[in-house]
């Protein structure tokens, strides 16, 4: 009888050892993204050795119908050329994608939508657009924006390696499976 009440015990066990060892779920909200994106933002970024950007208070949303993250960030642009300084809003969106080798959330296939400065029109805006789209996309393309917490790769001797990722109304959702 105590053998038979081991066995059904360590049955309930292994099953509610395996049931736990399945797929998890992380999400990760648009004001987390946002904030961290400030953060790897908060240097100047030099182009072409003329000019200073910095970029700062940026707002993120996701797209679920696009599966792509849009951010609208506060700009400033100064160069050695002037002592005037531009001021507007850049915009830009971009696909996210999980890289192994840092855990970290990337930003990829990124595209300059927009580059709206004060006082800046006719041809030196275009002049401005046509640089901010060829090189902006290729600056921030691979900028990592999160990093996944060590606790949610890997609980006790489980390691979990990412599945799926999509982008939701409430934010990036990101479905992790157990390593076997």
């Amino acid at each position: 009888m105590k053998f038979k009440a081991f066995v059904v015990l360590l049955v309930a066990l292994l099953i509610n050892g395996c049931a736990m060892m399945g797929d998890r779920t992380v999400n990760i909200s648009e004001a987390q993204l946002q904030k961290k994106l400030n953060e790897r933002l908060a240097i100047p970024i030099s182009l072409l050795k003329i000019f200073d950007v910095n970029l700062s208070n940026s707002t993120v949303k996701f797209d679920s119908v696009t599966g792509r993250m849009n951010t609208t960030l506060d700009t400033q642009l100064t160069s050695k050329l002037s002592d005037k300084i531009m001021a507007g809003k850049l915009g830009i969106s971009g696909k996210l994608r999980f890289d192994a080798a840092t855990s970290s959330i990337v930003l990829d296939d990124t595209k300059v939508e927009s580059l709206n400065l004060d006082g800046l029109g006719g041809k030196y805006g275009e002049f401005f657009n046509l640089i901010a789209q060829r090189l902006g996309g290729e600056m921030l393309n691979g900028l990592p924006l999160y990093t996944v917490k060590p606790e949610d790769l890997k609980i006790g001797s489980t390691q979990y390696n990412p599945k799926d990722m999509q982008i939701t109304d409430k934010g990036l959702q990101i479905t992790l499976s157990p390593v076997r």
